[in-house]
């Protein structure tokens, strides 16, 4: 694998080798990417979301939130003191406005996703088509060097299993 070298981004001047043609590509879309994630209307709050949180907040509709707005300025002495009314219609509006952003963004992770597949599948294809070959050919006489190299990509191509924890299996006389 040869390099290509860039000129690097910083005040030194230094080469930085390139993986392959197609890094310097992705390094600029991703660098797109994160100005685009830099600049987002989002709250100031450096604390994530715990996945109880993440869950509640899915599974809330706008529709509920309307409601319980709808219900906090009906009946102010119930609602008022418990709900900002107008925290909540911001909320809606927000997720009504970015959910389309939202989207384009998970379609636009499954159009990279699907474009690596695609051009992995095809180079896996042939490696998996060249270690067919080179199954054959270490069986013969002169395949004697090749064996052990058929032997790692064996290895390599073959599913990882993951281990069963092995479960203490009870008595034989003993029912559940």
């Amino acid at each position: 694998m040869s390099t290509v070298n860039e000129p690097a981004s910083g005040a030194t001047g230094a080469q930085e080798p390139v993986a392959n043609r197609f890094t310097p590509d992705a390094q600029e879309r991703m660098a797109r990417l994160r100005a685009m994630a830099a600049e987002f209307p989002d709250v100031s709050d450096p604390k994530g979301l715990t996945p109880a949180e993440r869950r509640i907040a899915r599974q809330t509709s706008a529709t509920a939130l309307e409601k319980a707005a709808v219900f906090a300025e009906g009946g102010p002495a119930v609602g008022a003191p418990a709900a900002n009314t107008a925290e909540m219609r911001d909320a809606i509006a927000f997720e009504l406005a970015y959910g389309g952003v939202r989207d384009e963004a998970r379609d636009l992770a499954r159009r990279v996703d699907e474009a690596i597949l695609r051009r992995k599948l095809k180079a896996v294809k042939e490696a998996r088509g060249l270690y067919r070959m080179a199954q054959s050919y270490a069986t013969l006489e002169v395949g004697e060097p090749v064996r052990s190299r058929v032997a790692d990509m064996k290895r390599a191509f073959s599913p990882r299993r993951r281990r069963n924890s092995a479960q203490p299996e009870s008595p034989a006389g003993e029912k559940k």
